[in-house]
Formats: structure tokens, C-alpha cells, sequence
């Protein structure tokens, strides 16, 4: 039988609370139940699991349980668990994340490490990097973090996801070599040219929308998921503008959908361009490396 719903009034430990939310998350079908009452038991507490386990028998005050209360019926309401915590952790770092912006996916990882070979093959070249669409900064972030080389332009139209790219670039100590500016990609396009160009854009067909998790179109900002037109216009849009912001030698590691890897690489050959699809660890194509002229890829 389901335990009742935590009273205020009485006192509660640690061990009765994840006893009951594990079976209470359970009820209400959100994934991995034990794991999500730890964490947001770890959150009110500000303890980390470890120590969560050795204070099994702590009873939490009447102002922790009922902040933990507002977390659950949150989580229960299928809000992402990311947007409760306030963070989400994405190539072996932790980023802050709001409503304003899409959670980093484990599959946007690839493009990372993609681009950080690249990076890193061309040795103590400083590198000029240009991310469009930026939203909490995890891609130019966790670059620059790992290649000291690097220096990058994070462009976003809204200045709310660019406060969190930016938060972002300071609590990784990398805001010295990432720039913010507001800037609508499909408007205008930085000045200058980039060695390396990132992107992760709206590219679901907004008539998929609807087949997506509810925790996803729910909750995530519509305008990091849809273009509202055919997944394709940004792509378009870089490709218009490839020549006028990529260096001859330089490369764009540019994130796709699910079946988009033929149509989307047509899109680029048809303008003299030249790509190579990198599948993700599921062997599903994921990512297209962008280069001008007909270069071996590396």
C-alpha cells in the first residue's frame, strides 16, 4: 500500500522520505525513481549522495520538508529534474541551466569531442571558434575548457539565455575567452571570420513536436527545438553564409536529427561544400563536419 503523502506536522527522516518518494515517483511513471528523490533530497539538504547515505536516520526540519514538497509535486508534474536543481552536467561538467534554455543532451557530447580533436590536432594555433545559437553555453564552454587555445563568440537572439551561457563561462573560468552577443543568426552574422563554427539548432519539424516527452515539449523553450518550418532553416542559413564566416581550412561541427544526415548534407554539396557524417554512439548519424573546398576529413 502507497504511503501517505508527507505531513508537515510529522517528523520525517531521511531514510522515510526516500522510502516513500522512490515509491511515489514510481506511481506517478517518472524515470528512475530512487535516483530522483536522492538528488532532490541532496538539493534541500545541500549534502552530496555520499553523505545523504550516512544520514539515513537525519530528520528534516518543517522548512526542508516542505521546500522538499514544492520539488516533488514539481518533479511529479513531469518538470525536468534539471530545471529543479538549477543544473545539469554535460561532458564531465556541471552547467546551470533555466527554463530560458535546452538541457544539455549526452548526445551533443559527440560534437564536443568531435571539435576538440579537430582543435587539438591543429597543436598551438590559437583558434577562433564561433557557436550559433549558443543557450547555456555548454558547447563553446566545455571546448574552451579543454583547448586553452581556443577563443569563441557565443551568439544567441535572447539576452535571458545569454546571462546563463554567460554564468556558465565564468563558473568554468573561461568567460575571458568566450564573448556573448545578442545577435538573430538568421538576420545578421558576426564580423570576421571563424577557424571552427559549433551549432546545435532548432532542427524538429514543429508537426514532431507533439510525438516528443512531455518533459521535453512541456517545459524546454520551443524556440531551442523547432524552427517552425522543415528542421532545415538554419542549416540553410549557414550554408548561405559559410564562405563569408568560415576560414578557408576551417571546419563547422554542426549537430542533426534523427534521418535528417542525407537531406541536410545536400543542403551544403549543393552549395560547394563538403561534409562527412559522424554517427553517435548508437551508430545513428549525428553530427556533420562542415568544410569548404574538398579536403581529407579528419
Amino acid at each position: 500500500m502507497r504511503r501517505p503523502t508527507p505531513e508537515i506536522e510529522r517528523v520525517w527522516t531521511v531514510r522515510d522520505l526516500i522510502t516513500w518518494g522512490q515509491e511515489y515517483f514510481e506511481s506517478k511513471g517518472v524515470d528512475s525513481p530512487r535516483l530522483t528523490i536522492d538528488l532532490l533530497l541532496c538539493a534541500v539538504l545541500g549534502i552530496s549522495r555520499l553523505d545523504l547515505y550516512m544520514q539515513h536516520d537525519r530528520p528534516l526540519t518543517k522548512d526542508e520538508l516542505k521546500h522538499l514538497r514544492g520539488f516533488v509535486t514539481r518533479r511529479s508534474q513531469r518538470e525536468p529534474l534539471q530545471y529543479i536543481l538549477g543544473h545539469a552536467d554535460f561532458f564531465g561538467l556541471q552547467f546551470a541551466v533555466t527554463p530560458a534554455v535546452l538541457i544539455p543532451r549526452p548526445e551533443t557530447e559527440i560534437l564536443v569531442d568531435r571539435c576538440i580533436r579537430w582543435i587539438t590536432s591543429r597543436g598551438e594555433v590559437e583558434t577562433r571558434g564561433l557557436d550559433i545559437g549558443t543557450g547555456s553555453g555548454c558547447i563553446p564552454v566545455a571546448i574552451a575548457h579543454h583547448c586553452r587555445t581556443s577563443t569563441w563568440m557565443c551568439v544567441d537572439k535572447s539576452h535571458d539565455v545569454l546571462d546563463v551561457a554567460h554564468s556558465n563561462a565564468i563558473r568554468h573560468g573561461v568567460d575571458d575567452r568566450c564573448t556573448m552577443q545578442q545577435m538573430d543568426f538568421l538576420e545578421a552574422i558576426p564580423l570576421g571570420v571563424f577557424d571552427v563554427v559549433t551549432m546545435n539548432p532548432p532542427y524538429i519539424a514543429p508537426e514532431e513536436i507533439d510525438t516528443l516527452d512531455v518533459e521535453v515539449r512541456g517545459h524546454e523553450p520551443r524556440m531551442a527545438l523547432t524552427d517552425e518550418h522543415n528542421g532545415e532553416t538554419f542549416f540553410i542559413r549557414f550554408a548561405e553564409v559559410a564562405a563569408e564566416i568560415l576560414t578557408p581550412d576551417g571546419r563547422a561541427f554542426l549537430e542533426i536529427g534523427f534521418g535528417q544526415a542525407e537531406r541536410i548534407s545536400t543542403i551544403f554539396t549543393s552549395r560547394g561544400l563538403s561534409c562527412h557524417v559522424i554517427d553517435d554512439l548508437a551508430g545513428i548519424p549525428r553530427v556533420l563536419e562542415v568544410f569548404r573546398g574538398h579536403v581529407t576529413s579528419t
